[in-house]
């Protein structure tokens, strides 16, 4: 991420912006830039909260409060990462999927309505200017997880049951609107993000993050998930792609979210008699989602997001609690969960498709262990070069997610 200072938001955004306002009849207004997001949460987009104060058409002070995501400046850059086609995928997200989501839900007079992500206010796709305009949910006591830290159990339980209601809209639409809808969906979401991941300069970040991971592995106490690791990160490429080709391609295909790491999720804290314990999630950046297995977001979120402990106490209890909220909200929705997603064919994907998930959170986990002030600006430079921080701590943490993936009996190669 780069400092709102640095930047100028495009023309298009600032009208944009200014349509907002009059809509809501805001006059007289000023506006601050200030930084969206951490260093680390963000790789493919520039992130600022834009704060207005003016008056309405009462002359009575407001204030409103915005997130705009918008693409890097730098025309290097813009070609490394293929800035357009990212928010070209968001968009498609917010302003056609999630409404079909809307749709059915009321079609089907859901009460609880799966609404966990911030309102899309207004977009512009203008070359070297796109940006979305979102909610703040700050404003409504939405806070991130210290990225630093695994989460417990009571964090876990509500992601899993978040993403078992997301995942069930995808199935029931692809249950009842198969033709009408769902083709329309399999046509717009893709799997492109594995691109960005193994291309050019990020492809050097990835191997680095790899050879990192195999080097908290000892060759000689560890040695059958050394040889199995070892042997995934020189073929990582050729395998992942296979697993993210193939893994949407079947029935049992959904809108997964994929970067769903903790950076791109928010929680709520409502329960003033536990405070700590949250009450509502948010799900941020769409921009990488896309058709895929539901493995591949539990597996990112469980392996990258959890440690040791909670997987030894709940590992089986998380995936039960994805699966039981996919079904009853998939009951009422009208569709049978067992029928779409058999426990048996979730239990052979987590076993086929969880390499992802290591993947990913190998890269993850290696981001996490570094300081702030060392992830590089990488919306004004394509060279990555990242250094670890506390390497015990990582290398403790990694070589957990590795010997438990092994533990699991999960696949290192695609068979």
């Amino acid at each position: 991420m780069t400092s709102p200072q640095k930047q100028v938001l495009g023309t298009e955004t600032i009208k944009s912006l200014e349509k907002i306002l009059k809509e809501h009849n805001v006059e007289k207004y000023s506006m601050k830039l200030s930084e969206g997001s951490e260093k680390g949460q963000n790789f493919t987009s520039i992130v600022v909260q834009v704060d207005v104060d003016g008056y309405d058409n009462e002359n009575n002070k407001v204030h409103k409060s915005f997130i705009v995501k918008t693409g890097p400046f730098n025309e290097e850059v813009r070609r490394e990462v293929k800035i357009q086609d990212y928010f070209i995928r968001e968009i498609y997200i917010y302003t056609k999927l999630f409404r079909e989501f809307d749709l059915l839900q009321k079609e089907k007079c859901i009460t609880n309505v799966f609404k966990s992500y911030p309102e899309c206010y207004t977009f512009t796709l203008q070359s070297s200017e796109e940006s979305i305009v979102l909610q703040n949910l700050k404003l409504s006591g939405y806070k991130h997880w210290n990225r630093k830290t695994p989460i417990d159990a009571n964090h876990a339980f509500l992601i899993m049951k978040e993403y078992g209601r997301l995942h069930a809209l995808s199935y029931a639409i692809r249950d009842q609107k198969f033709s009408t809808v769902f083709e329309n969906i399999i046509e717009n979401t893709k799997p492109t993000w594995f691109d960005y991941l193994s291309d050019g300069n990020t492809r050097g970040l990835c191997n680095d993050c790899l050879d990192q991971a195999l080097k908290t592995l000892d060759p000689v106490k560890d040695i059958l998930a050394y040889n199995k690791f070892k042997n995934f990160t020189e073929n990582m490429y050729e395998i992942i792609a296979k697993c993210v080709n193939v893994s949407g391609s079947d029935e049992y295909g959904v809108v997964g979210h994929v970067d769903c790491s903790l950076s791109n999720q928010m929680f709520q804290y409502e329960d003033v008699n536990s405070p700590n314990e949250p009450t509502n999630i948010s799900l941020l950046d769409w921009q990488s989602s896309s058709l895929c297995s539901p493995v591949i977001d539990l597996s990112i979120i469980i392996l990258s997001s959890t440690d040791k402990n909670l997987r030894i106490e709940h590992y089986n209890d998380m995936i039960q609690e994805y699966y039981d909220s996919l079904c009853a909200m998939l009951q009422e929705l009208g569709t049978n969960g067992k029928q779409m997603l058999p426990f048996t064919v979730l239990e052979q994907h987590l076993k086929k498709y969880s390499i992802v998930g290591l993947f990913i959170s190998a890269i993850l986990i290696f981001v996490q262990s570094m300081k702030y002030e060392d992830i590089p600006d990488t919306m004004e430079d394509t060279t990555l070069n990242f250094q670890l921080h506390n390497v015990e701590e990582y290398n403790v943490r990694m070589r957990d997610v590795i010997l438990d993936f092994d533990k699991y009996c999960y696949n290192f190669n695609f068979d």
